[in-house]
């Protein structure tokens, strides 16, 4: 065999087949069960090298009932045999990146074999010098680390192109349905809630060893796009080998009430809809160097020889045309057109994609406080009411550095030194959104989190919870409390200001049905 991967699973199979046969389970199931691990084994390549081997599986296939459960457990013995034996090829790395100790060597036992090498990192840095130091086949990642958000470094690795093809199994604790879906839109290829099954764990982590290495995810799979990866390395050649006097601009496009549709409609046909969506975008966007979606019902464009104003009025002619079309998917069922709205900014020749990125969200961020179904770029951006940020926070290094930089991009914060002052202003102050730290004098983060989610006016309001790094019995407690987003301490400001704007971005499913999809 030319890989113990594909065998060590079935052996896991065949094992659970066997061990403890469910009384409640019919005995002709069970052995329809055994035949098919048999034909799978037989289907392995490279089979036929291994007489032995296919012999096994060759007597459990043609083995009558009375027979079977010795022939099925010589096939085991056998199939234990040919999976722990050392592989030809190299080491396969898996990094576990996981604070817990426990965990980390659990993970780490149920995971190891002959052919595997595991590397535990307990925080983010020293999961990323491990990716820099030697190539890695499966990374598992909690997401709630010592010195980082867990997303930040699923992000990172899906960005980069050395890193992109790498699978990433997610494990963290409940963090509730919107972590989840961030986690798969950001490129997690599965997702662990603890606690789980360390065995069925390994056995998920064998299944997908054993497909091989896919290429590096260069389109997003729903839309057919490049994805995060190949967008960022377009952007880098375009930096590196563009003149400096070449124009250049970068667009966020945000389909207007589109969690309406999926609220609707289905998973499957908003995914219809959205690969629609994308074929018109990239149709009518053809002076773009690059159309990407970036996540959700996110996408970015980025024009590599195109002033702000060249960029704006080619998306104007894509919007009208998204205006006019009728994307239901009944077409007896009420007509149905979604609109976007866009932020473009300059791009200056030595900026980065991130501040590039960061500066056209702030401008799709007054395009739609302005009124929706606009585009929008520096030069036409019209001053927008401030949208109110309801901010309680102890620390006053914090405060002043979250309110510096909040206000700087267009909000207005109300600060409060303890749970109990926010609480008594919270009637009639017309937040927009609530960033509230956890541990605070007075009352502390969970209990204004409880008392404000009782309340009407702020039971749909986004709420984000600043944390202490890997406290994962308060991350949990404010998930279960009603928060809608977390972000451990210590952070960066940028960040705590791109998940306000994503959040501020997903309007509420209840609100979005009253307003209607148009």
């Amino acid at each position: 065999m030319d890989s113990p991967e594909p065998l060590r699973t079935l052996t896991s199979a065949l094992e659970a087949a066997i061990a403890s046969p469910d009384p409640e389970r019919p005995a002709l199931e069970r052995e329809e069960s055994l035949r098919r691990i048999a034909r799978a084994v037989r289907a392995t390549p490279g089979i036929e090298r291994n007489r032995a081997l296919a012999a096994a599986a060759d007597a459990v296939l043609l083995a009558g009932s009375t027979g079977l459960e010795l022939a099925a457990r010589d096939l085991l013995a056998r199939l234990r045999e040919e999976a722990t034996r050392p592989a030809a090829n190299a080491t396969a790395t898996i990094l576990v990146v996981e604070d817990d100790p426990v965990l980390a060597h659990g993970l780490a036992r149920a995971l190891a074999g002959p052919d595997r090498e595991i590397r535990i990192a307990g925080t983010a840095a020293q999961a990323r010098a491990v990716l820099q130091s030697a190539p890695v086949r499966l990374v598992v990642l909690d997401l709630l680390l010592p010195d980082s958000d867990g997303r930040n470094l699923l992000l990172e690795l899906r960005a980069d192109p050395r890193t992109a093809s790498i699978p990433v199994f997610v494990e963290t604790c409940r963090l509730g349905l919107d972590s989840k879906a961030e986690c798969f839109a950001l490129g997690a290829d599965a997702y662990f809630e603890k606690p789980f099954d360390l065995r069925a764990f390994a056995i998920a982590v064998d299944a997908h060893l054993a497909r091989g290495a896919a290429p590096a995810p260069a389109r997003d799979p729903a839309t057919g796009l490049p994805g995060r990866a190949a967008l960022i390395a377009c952007f880098a050649r375009a930096q590196a080998e563009l003149p400096p006097a070449v124009p250049r601009s970068l667009a966020t496009i945000n389909l207007e009430h589109f969690r309406w549709v999926t609220e609707t409609y289905g998973r499957y046909e908003s995914d219809r809809i959205l690969r629609r969506i994308a074929a018109r975008l990239t149709g009518e966007l053809r002076e773009a160097t690059c159309v990407a979606r970036w996540d959700g019902a996110d996408f970015v464009a980025f024009f590599g020889d195109r002033t702000e104003a060249g960029a704006a009025a080619a998306l104007e002619r894509a919007l009208v045309a998204h205006q006019h079309e009728d994307l239901r998917p009944d077409p007896g069922g009420p007509e149905l057109a979604i609109a976007y709205s866009a932020g473009v900014a300059g791009v200056p020749p030595d900026a980065g994609f991130e501040d590039a990125l960061a500066e056209a969200d702030r401008l799709l961020d007054l395009a739609r406080a302005g009124g929706r179904n606009r585009i929008v770029t520096a030069a036409t951006a019209v001053p927008v009411p401030r949208r109110r940020v309801f901010f309680a926070e102890d620390d006053p290094a914090v405060s002043r550095m979250v309110i510096g930089h909040l206000t700087r991009e267009g909000f207005e914060v109300l600060h409060y030194p303890d749970g109990a002052a926010a609480l008594a202003a919270a009637p009639g102050s017309g937040a927009a959104a609530v960033i509230s730290d956890v541990e605070m004098p007075n009352l502390d983060g969970l209990s204004l989190l409880r008392a404000l989610r009782e309340d009407p006016a702020f039971r749909h309001i986004p709420i984000m919870m600043l944390t202490a790094m890997g406290d994962e019995k308060h991350v949990v407690e404010a998930f279960e409390l009603g928060a809608d987003d977390y972000v451990l301490k210590p952070f960066s400001v940028r960040e705590v200001t791109a998940r306000l704007r994503r959040l501020l971005r997903r309007p509420c499913v209840r609100a979005e049905r009253l307003q209607g999809a148009g």
